[in-house]
């Protein structure tokens, strides 16, 4: 039986209801993989789909006021279906619908053997039929392999005690997931599940090993120091993970929460990694450190133009988190050369302690190469999109650019075969005038980076113009002749 899981409002995402007309239907969707004890090929997927209030038409019933959402979710391999959920989803009852704020969530289950999967997701609200349906396609990964291994790791806003077992219920644990991977100031506290499988078949009886918990940033998967936590774990055939870090000096930015298991002989045996976002700003850098740096015993001490390092320090902002992007971008506006020096060391020897000249240098070397590949009129090739992305990641494994597709604006489609745990990922820019060489990223399947599943829509715009929203299924053109974009995107070469 279905279980609808009624949350407060923790985020002011959209804070009043439209005009019921105009109303498009607003969801949150995410995914993570389990297994159940004790059985062979029993790998599952447990599906979250949490719904704005206020994006839905609700309509009166003899008491209240209820929204429904049709909802088909298909697992797919080629064009073989392997497991699929079609039904209807009733809202929880409102007396009231003049302010309709909060969310709902909805969680399913969909028994997967291991392999890849294309994931469609397409939900319709029933009282609303003018607007499109809402679509979503990603590509989805079942991965529990028979030797130790993490299953997925989930955000919880709560979890207690039950006897019982229900659609929310695991392992003894009633769970209630986070609605997004976000965490404003007012919440302090991250707490996590995960399951452990196959310890004691690898390890053997009476073997212990280590679990690691900690933070690292996701721009540079550096650990933080002061997020971190060991557990001397026993080996058995299932292990449960319920915990809790305190995030209240965590700065705001994109993090990863880490588990890790090591050995007896300090060797990595399983890691897995949920991704989330901090919102802190009342977290400020610590300028007492920066002040302990003798700046004539370090590189950055010796460059002394205040333009040149202003602009050292701006090109550090693709690869920056968002406290030091902040933080950089009011320094630079100052004549303070010592503390750009100070600050400016501090950035590199965080990345690379042992050589962080040498660690500037390489980086510096592909900002001139971005500049010189992405420059625009208005800014230079580490500021762009592409230079941006280029900075962050690397250079992609493929790229496909198509600058004279009847119908469509230039574009360029960016794969990258792996992006560090990440495997098959892409980015799509687009440009409304090739001779201003300005890409603009429009989407992007990696976690943390801009995601539109309505990215055709941009690019055939030129064409389709007004038009072409009016029936979008908001993944797919409308037939015509030359169009490849998604073709591309499903097929780079």
């Amino acid at each position: 039986m279905k279980r609808v899981i009624t949350f407060c409002l923790m985020l002011m995402l959209g804070a009043t209801a439209a005009a019921q007309s105009t109303k498009t239907l607003n969801a949150y969707i995410s995914y993570a993989t389990f297994n159940v004890p004790g059985e062979e090929a029993s790998q599952y997927v447990e599906t979250y789909m949490t719904f704005d209030k206020s994006s839905l038409v609700y309509v009166k019933g003899e008491k209240d006021f209820t929204a429904t959402i049709s909802i088909t979710v298909l697992f797919k391999q080629g064009e073989s279906i392997k497991n699929y959920g079609k039904y209807s989803l009733t809202s929880p009852a409102e007396a009231d619908t003049t302010n309709l704020n909060g969310f709902f969530m909805d969680m399913q289950r969909y028994s997967l053997p291991n392999g890849t999967y294309s994931l469609e997701v397409v939900l319709e609200d029933e009282n609303n039929k003018a607007a499109a349906p809402y679509k979503v396609e990603d590509q989805l990964i079942v991965d529990l392999p028979n030797k130790f291994c993490f299953s997925s790791i989930i955000g919880l806003e709560s979890y207690s005690k039950v006897n019982n077992d229900s659609q929310t219920a695991k392992n003894g644990y009633e769970l209630i997931p986070m609605i997004m991977p976000y965490y404003p100031e007012t919440l302090n506290k991250l707490t996590f599940y995960a399951e452990i499988y196959n310890a004691k078949k690898q390890l053997g009886d009476n073997e212990k090993y280590l679990l690691n918990t900690y933070i690292c940033a996701f721009e540079n998967n550096a650990k933080l120091n002061n997020f971190f936590f060991t557990k001397r774990m026993n080996a058995k055939d299932i292990d449960v993970i319920i915990s809790s870090m305190d995030i209240t000096n965590l700065p705001s930015g994109n993090y990863y929460l880490v588990l890790e298991a090591r050995d007896r002989n300090n060797e990595v045996i399983g890691l897995n990694r949920y991704f989330f976002q901090r919102s802190n700003p009342n977290y400020q850098i610590d300028n007492s450190m920066l002040a302990s740096i003798n700046t004539d015993e370090v590189f950055s001490g010796k460059i002394n133009d205040l333009d040149t390092i202003r602009e050292y320090i701006r090109t550090l902002s693709p690869i920056s988190t968002a406290v030091e992007k902040d933080y950089a971008a009011e320094l630079v506006k100052t004549d303070d050369l010592q503390t750009m020096q100070q600050y400016f060391y501090t950035f590199w020897s965080s990345r690379n302690k042992i050589d962080p000249k040498q660690a500037w240098l390489d980086y510096y070397a592909q900002v001139q190469r971005v500049n010189a590949s992405f420059n625009t009129l208005n800014n230079k090739g580490y500021a762009t999109d592409r230079g941006i992305v280029f900075l962050k990641y690397g250079a992609p494994d493929r790229i496909v650019q198509s600058y004279s597709e009847p119908g469509a604006y230039p574009y360029e489609i960016w794969h990258y075969y792996t992006l560090g745990s990440q495997r098959n990922k892409k980015f799509v820019f687009m440009t409304l005038d090739i001779v201003t060489n300005d890409f603009k990223l429009i989407h992007s399947d990696a976690v943390g980076e801009l995601n539109n599943f309505r990215w055709t829509t941009e690019i055939y715009k030129r064409t389709y113009g007004t038009y072409y929203d009016y029936g979008v299924d908001n993944a797919a053109t409308p037939d015509s002749y030359g169009d490849k974009a998604k073709d591309y995107y499903d097929n780079p070469r």
